[in-house]
């Protein structure tokens, strides 16, 4: 009798841990509500102004939210950052904002900080600073890499999809590698905007941006494969665009951490979303790591960053290879990878730097 009394415990137990109710944190910015959620690991924006009864979302509110969200690559295998992909989800309450933290496996731990941004947040007007922290907590060096995919709902019904510095409209499949001309994306409905700040003092650029329909840029294909000019159609969904940021691997050995951070800037009544500006002269480019430090500014007042400079790479043989890379990269200008050149070419200047004072 006791046995099945014990047996019947743990099933309700079980039960009882198994439908958990999900927990939710409201954070307000001036109209906005940043709402983010454990119970997918999603969030979402929206315009909800204190005195009024309506709202708009900013992101597709289907099951939470839940297409929205951030992907990581480790060496060759993806995981979605969403329950029943990972190891576990915590929501956590900070003072100034909110975030999910994310287990895989014995591998990385992901943090999510979303961080409204008061200084800029006024009538019409808001700011949201998202910072990702990848954990190496295994043994090993690990390659990772991470992708946002997020489900903008805002342009669908304007027939202009998204908005760029660069191209005053996108109603269909594109993608973009040169973030200092497309600066951002915004979507919008004429009344309320959602713009993703992708270029900037402190952001770190994407290698790469793809604006497609909804079921693309969440395939099982780490890079979405789009046909430029398609419309946002596919067999499942009608005009359903997204965004999807993709930024560069990062070498990751035990115990450190890597980072990638982005703003979301909003607006309503009609207003412009804040641009870039409001953070200053750009000061940094690409994703940082614990090891980075910074040795090298151009002459724009853009600063690149390295890692130590040895005494093994203060040799010719050393510096002749890195002048044979960077040659090697300059000529094939349909396939080079920017980022790439302006660090070796950092690196390359720094290594001169520190020879002259010798």
């Amino acid at each position: 009798m006791r046995r099945l009394q014990f047996i019947s415990f743990v099933l309700i137990l079980f039960t009882v841990m198994a439908f958990a109710p999900a927990t939710t944190l409201d954070k307000r910015l001036g109209d906005f509500v940043l709402q983010v959620s454990d119970d997918v690991g999603a969030f979402n924006i929206r315009y909800a102004p204190e005195k009024s009864s309506s709202s708009t979302n900013f992101f597709v509110s289907h099951n939470d939210y839940a297409t929205t969200y951030f992907s990581v690559l480790v060496d060759d295998t993806a995981y979605q950052l969403r329950r029943g992909s990972i190891s576990s989800i915590q929501l956590v309450d900070q003072n100034d904002g909110a975030g999910l933290v994310f287990k895989i496996r014995d591998k990385l731990n992901v943090a999510v900080n979303l961080t409204p941004v008061a200084d800029v947040t006024s009538s019409g007007q808001g700011a949201v600073k998202v910072e990702v922290v990848l954990e190496n907590i295994s043994s090993t060096t690990l390659n990772v890499a991470l992708k946002g995919i997020f489900d903008t709902i805002l342009g669908e019904n304007s027939g202009v999809h998204f908005v760029t510095a660069r191209y005053p409209y996108v109603s269909t499949e594109a993608s973009f590698s040169d973030m200092e001309q497309l600066q951002w994306v915004r979507s919008s409905n004429g009344n309320e905007s959602i713009q993703f700040l992708f270029e900037g003092n402190g952001i770190s650029s994407p290698k790469m941006v793809v604006l497609a329909n909804k079921d693309v840029v969440t395939s099982d294909s780490w890079m979405p494969i789009i046909k430029t000019g398609r419309t946002f159609n596919s067999v499942f969904s009608y005009n359903n665009s997204a965004i999807c940021a993709l930024w560069d691997k990062m070498s990751l050995t035990p115990s450190t951490k890597g980072s990638v951070t982005f703003y979301i800037t909003l607006a309503s009544k009609a207003k412009i979303p804040p641009t870039a500006s409001f953070l200053g002269p750009k000061q940094g480019a690409g994703n940082l790591t614990d090891g980075d430090k910074i040795l090298y500014t151009d002459e724009y007042g853009v600063v690149y960053t390295v890692g130590d400079i040895t005494d093994s790479m203060l040799n010719m043989q050393y510096i002749n290879d890195l002048l044979d890379r960077i040659r090697n990269l300059e000529e094939d200008p349909a396939h080079i990878d920017r980022n790439e050149l302006l660090r070796l070419n950092a690196e390359l200047d720094a290594i001169l730097e520190k020879v002259r004072r010798l």
